[in-house]
């Protein structure tokens, strides 16, 4: 039996606690704690709120953690500050996600219910697919990579460590989106996105570099 814990109390962590309690319907061995979070959650937590990042750092057993953030690079940071060698990384895959093919999927990523990924395609570590997104084959999603609600991606797009693609956006055929790089909600990208660059609109251009 896996003890598994969430650090992120807010919207999204109870998003992740839900995939959590779909697997153990499904027979997964797993024994949900609670939640971590830097803000205190006991009052509207009760005992599931087991403290913060220092409390996590100073917990005594074996623990695997869901890192229940929406943002990839604030995700980096909380990852980068656990330093407890009895901590792991649980690899959430909701069993309402489709996969047509065998994925490799990274440690610490999250896919949420709804998401259809075809094949050959690859997902790095404590990298998010959120609900309803679509992965075309080929796909490679580096680190820390952030894909959010009704998200399209086209073959053969590749995404680069700490990407965040905004809900209802859509990426084409080849395209590629360097490190940090973000395309805003309901934006449609057909050329490369430059390191550290934010596109929105049909057809998606550049705001801020």
């Amino acid at each position: 039996m896996t003890e598994i814990a969430i650090f992120g109390a807010g919207g999204f962590g109870r998003e992740v606690n839900l995939i959590i309690q779909q697997l153990i319907k499904k027979g997964h061995p797993l024994h949900f704690l609670g939640y971590f979070d830097d803000e205190d959650k006991s009052a509207e937590l009760g005992q599931s709120y087991l403290g913060n990042l220092e409390d996590l750092n100073n917990w005594n057993k074996p623990i695997s953690i869901a890192v229940a953030v929406g943002n990839g690079l604030v995700r980096k940071e909380i990852v980068n500050k656990i330093t407890n060698p009895k901590v792991d990384y649980a690899r959430l895959i909701s069993p309402y996600a489709i996969f047509n093919d065998i994925i490799e999927v990274g440690k610490g990523s999250i896919v949420c219910a709804g998401a259809n990924l075809t094949t050959n395609i690859s997902i790095g570590n404590f990298t998010v697919i959120n609900l309803n997104a679509t992965i075309g084959h080929d796909c490679i999603l580096s680190d820390f990579c952030s894909i959010m609600p009704g998200v399209n991606l086209a073959g053969n797009v590749e995404l680069e460590k700490g990407v965040f693609v905004g809900s209802g956006a859509n990426i084409l055929n080849g395209v590629r989106m360097k490190e940090n790089s973000v395309l805003g909600s309901g934006a449609v990208l057909i050329n490369d996105l430059a390191a550290n660059e934010k596109a929105v609109g049909v057809p998606a251009k550049t705001i801020r570099k």
